[in-house]
């Protein structure tokens, strides 16, 4: 599903794809949760579609589309629609059911109650990331399953709304699974008095702020899933967001221990600057042993194995913090290899302050969690921008 040129990115939009992202993650999780196995929901933010043209991006106005809405209650009013091409509701009924692709072939009872409870949990995810992030009341009715022409489902739940506005915001999803790639479309549909208090909201500083939280989340998401299909074993990465760090306060940001491992990655294309992930050193060694399987305490230090382990590790987590970083800004960054550094918390300290003041007087960190078979270690993750990614991170995140 391909948004058409005549969609444009409105100021309530903007603001919203720190919600649409903040969203994809819960339900991912939700999702996984739900079908024991990992799924990972994208998107890359709303847009603000003319009423017109909803039907023609849904595959067109004749097109059989299978829906799920909710109605919305409290604060925001209106309605959250999950729409699905024919042939994509029957391929994720055939996975929900975990059944031979191409079984299902009609819309009975059972698929409807899979399609149904699917956008329970993938809407509810969405309108609780919504109501939390815009600290207004939104409350998802009952899922209601529809088949129909795209143009009498849209034409149904538009009717009122149009009276108001000729435009929605729409975002399109895609569902990963098992190596399965799937699309779909959502549309969100408030009330003209919603709509007003939504972008109400989005112009505030807080929600703005949002944005530092959004990439790191997303950034420790991608990082999980990926470190755990390197390891064969569940992984989970988390982070409270992104601070920005005024050079000057930057050594209390570096963990205490003494000494500690540096990972620090160069970047390039466009966004020139470096990455720097700050590992203390015993928890460094401990992660060596998750790494390679042994017992806890066997790694006594940092040899030739320890640190292309560490390497690697920190390869992958860097790279999917900018990544992160990536897809938010929509630019293209391309990963250097990452430079093995142990040394003092100060001395490292003093080598980034010297080198970022330079080009900018702050950086990016987040602190974060690494968490695998009950163990939790801890590490700091910095993102060095140049000039110009510094001025493209400040016009998009405040």
């Amino acid at each position: 599903m391909t948004m058409p040129f005549a969609t444009r990115t409105s100021p309530v939009a903007e603001a919203l794809r720190t919600v649409t992202t903040n969203g994809a993650y819960d339900a991912s999780r939700a999702l996984s949760k739900w079908l024991r196995r990992g799924v990972r929901l994208t998107t890359g933010g709303f847009e603000s579609v003319p009423i017109s043209e909803v039907a023609s991006m849904l595959g067109g106005p004749e097109e059989a589309v299978a829906a799920i809405y909710l109605p919305l209650k409290g604060e925001v009013t209106g309605h959250l629609l999950l729409t699905f091409s024919e042939e994509t509701a029957f391929t994720l009924i055939d996975i929900l059911m975990m059944q031979e692709e191409g079984t299902a072939c009609s819309f009975g009872e059972l698929e409807r109650s899979c399609l149904q409870e699917t956008g329970n949990i993938v809407c509810s995810a969405y309108a609780n990331s919504l109501s939390k992030w815009l600290k207004l009341k939104m409350n998802p009715g009952v899922p209601v399953f529809r088949y129909d022409m795209a143009c009498s489902i849209v034409e149904s739940l538009v009717a009122t709304f149009a009276r108001d506005s000729d435009e929605i915001l729409m975002t399109t999803t895609d569902f990963l699974l098992d190596q399965k790639r799937l699309q779909w479309g959502m549309l969100l549909i408030p009330s003209a008095e919603s709509l007003i208090a939504m972008e109400r909201q989005c112009d505030s500083e807080q929600v703005r702020q949002k944005a530092l939280e959004t990439i790191a989340i997303n950034g420790a998401f991608n990082a999980s899933r990926a470190v755990s299909k390197w390891l064969k074993r569940g992984v989970k990465i988390s982070t409270s967001g992104f601070s920005r760090v005024s050079l000057n306060e930057l050594m209390s940001a570096f963990p205490e221990a003494s000494p500690v491992v540096a990972l620090h990655m160069p970047l390039l294309g466009q966004m020139h600057g470096h990455t720097l992930l700050c590992i203390p050193e015993e928890h460094a060694l401990k992660l060596v042993d998750l790494l390679l399987g042994q017992p806890p305490g066997t790694s006594k230090k940092i040899g030739e194995l320890e640190q292309s382990c560490l390497q690697e590790t920190g390869n992958i987590i860097a790279s999917s913090f900018v990544n992160s970083w990536s897809t938010w800004l929509d630019i293209c960054v391309e990963p250097g290899v990452p430079k093995f550094v142990f040394d003092l918390p100060q001395a490292i300290a003093d080598n980034v302050v010297a080198e970022q003041a330079l080009v900018a007087d702050s950086v990016f960190v987040a602190q974060t969690e690494f968490i695998v078979d009950d163990q939790w270690l801890e590490w700091v993750f910095m993102l060095l921008p140049g000039p110009s990614a510094m001025r493209l991170i400040e016009s998009s995140c405040e």
